[in-house]
């Protein structure tokens, strides 16, 4: 996520009001707010198809809303467990705070990060009270086929300003794709569904649906090429099956407990501070609550520089796994000298 230039330091490198948009290129979108208990369906295709997905879907597409440095982040979760009340979202919309909730707008619970992957912008949420609902099943890559039909469900913002569940229904126009954007904030994604299936920020993290029912892939990026109609990109399911391995188990990847923020340069100018990315919204019970990395700006992981991006927090860590200690060379205070933190990765 990128931070704002109005943004003022108070008492740490962290910011008491803040308006959070995430790290993205020259006509690169990524997801992040949204927003119901009404539906609407738009877009291509068979009407009869989309509504037999949307019906199937439904009840595993979950609204989620993250608070923190008073603001929020809305966005949309994907229902993986019904018993066990476990949610996929994308990282990014729940990175802004540790006061997450998850439901309907007008019925939302207490939620709690079960294990996350920055650099895969995915978090497993644990929302109880879904017991009741029905969740999605995975599908499969392998079996899907350009020209398919999809729906994307989610909780997007609305000009009304109302909270509801929309359906936006299109084609896979590919497969599998890899996606570098222009900006070196972002990390690299190799396993991305394309659809022309309309997406608004709020769509993050909800489904991408194909005609059975099951998942295609965890929306994520919409990408404005110019002229031509925004291109909208899934982590496909593949990868989703891959990281969920882990993340089932409550092992995390690249995450030790907190929100990562990109700060813009003019902001990092501003407080004269070196190049870094914002740790804030520490988690409860993580190890970042217990090493103290609540609003702190990490400037290198082993030494290793992660510049002013998430790209590079992610190269930084990416020989390190789940149970391992880092090294964290961070800043407390703005004008405030490095400290080196040991902190246990999740």
């Amino acid at each position: 996520m990128c931070l704002a230039d109005d943004e003022r330091i108070n008492p740490g490198v962290a910011v008491a009001a803040a308006v959070l948009a995430v790290a993205v290129a020259v006509g690169v979108v990524a997801l992040t707010r949204g927003g119901g208990s009404t539906e609407t369906v738009r877009g291509g295709g068979s009407g009869a198809v989309t509504r037999d997905i949307v019906a199937k879907a439904r009840g595993g597409t979950i609204y989620v809303r993250s608070r923190g440095l008073n603001r929020q982040s809305t966005g949309t979760g994907v229902l993986i467990d019904a018993r066990k009340g476990l949610v996929l979202t994308n990282f990014h919309v729940v990175a802004l705070g540790s006061n997450v909730q998850a439901g309907t707008p007008d019925r939302l619970g207490d939620a709690s990060i079960r294990a996350a992957a920055p650099c895969e912008d995915l978090a497993l949420l644990k929302v109880p009270g879904l017991e009741g609902r029905t969740a999605i099943e995975l599908g499969d890559q392998r079996k899907v086929r350009h020209g398919d039909p999809v729906v994307a469900l989610g909780y997007p913002v609305r000009a009304s300003g109302a909270r509801s569940l929309t359906s936006t229904a299109g084609v896979v126009s590919l497969v599998r794709t890899s996606l570098r954007t222009q900006a070196p904030e972002q990390p690299h994604y190799s396993n991305l569904v394309q659809t022309d299936a309309a997406l608004a920020p709020g769509n993050s993290g909800g489904p991408l649906v194909g005609a059975d029912g099951r998942l295609v892939g965890v929306n994520t990026i919409i990408l404005n090429s110019g002229g031509a109609g925004a291109q909208g990109y899934a982590i496909g399911v593949d990868r989703i099956r891959a990281v969920l391995g882990d993340l089932g188990r409550g092992r995390s990847r690249a995450w030790f407990g907190a929100g990562v923020l990109t700060p813009s340069a003019r902001f990092l100018h501003r407080e004269r501070l070196p190049a870094g990315v914002l740790v804030t919204g520490v988690q409860g019970g993580t190890p970042a609550a217990s090493s103290g990395l609540d609003d702190v700006l990490v400037t290198a992981v082993d030494g290793r520089p992660v510049g002013r991006s998430l790209a590079g927090y992610c190269d930084a860590m990416a020989r390190h796994h789940s149970g391992d200690t880092v090294e964290l060379s961070v800043i407390r205070t703005a004008g405030g000298s490095e400290q080196a933190v040991r902190v246990k990765l999740d």
